[in-house]
């Protein structure tokens, strides 16, 4: 018996109204009713999340999936002699999930040191009004999607590298969703055990960083 049924039975075994019912079916009568509650009360909180979130895909920019393949990335995994830092829908192991934009116009990399001498932090930026995880659309400029570890003798990545895709309404609905759902996940891992339910460790940092920002961060 969950808690709020077996509250609601306590109330009703203690009313003690002399009707025909035996304490046992008064709190069968009360689980049945707390349950019917509980679940009008949730298909109303999901309504008004659907309405929230219909409400806020009219209202913002175009949304813009970032996805990339780069290859000679350290940080990426070594697979079949090489290491390719690659986006895939869906992601499976080995790719990385793409970045979602808002109102993307183009796209640069900048070069910052690495921790390690003979590397450049490469960074892929997107000037666009800011990333969907950020919530709310931000002032237009160039916010950073992705790093990549790279050697200095190496050749640095170019927009050919890069795949900027606007959504249609329907997949802007669809992505929004998810990311919210995500969100939920997410605040609940971080809040209840302090670390990230994606990478399940502790957050190191904000994400989709200005150029300022970006090159003040240690890479």
């Amino acid at each position: 018996m969950n808690k709020i049924g077996l509250l609601i039975a306590l109330v009703l075994i203690g009313a003690g109204n002399g009707a025909c019912q035996s304490e046992g079916d008064k709190v069968a009568q009360a689980e049945n009713d707390s349950g019917a509650k509980l679940t009008d009360v949730q298909s109303q909180k999901d309504k008004e999340v659907q309405e929230q979130i219909r409400q806020y895909v009219e209202e913002t920019p175009n949304l813009y999936r970032i996805t990339w393949k780069v290859c000679g990335d350290w940080n990426a995994p070594y697979n079949n002699g090489t290491r390719c830092n690659e986006t895939k829908i869906p992601r499976t192991k080995g790719y990385f999930q793409p970045v979602y934009v808002w109102g993307a116009d183009r796209v640069q990399f900048l070069n910052k040191q690495d921790f390690v001498s003979n590397f450049w932090t490469t960074g892929l930026f997107v000037k666009s009004r800011g990333c969907l995880n950020l919530g709310k659309p931000r002032e237009e400029g160039l916010y950073n999607v992705k790093n990549f570890m790279l050697k200095k003798t190496g050749t640095t990545p170019t927009p050919e590298n890069v795949k900027v895709e606007v959504l249609s309404k329907q997949e802007k609905q669809t992505v929004v969703e998810l990311a919210f759902k995500d969100a939920e996940v997410e605040n609940y891992a971080l809040t209840k055990f302090g670390v990230s339910a994606t990478t399940g460790l502790i957050p190191t940092g904000k994400t989709c960083l200005t150029v300022d920002e970006w090159k003040k961060t240690q890479s």
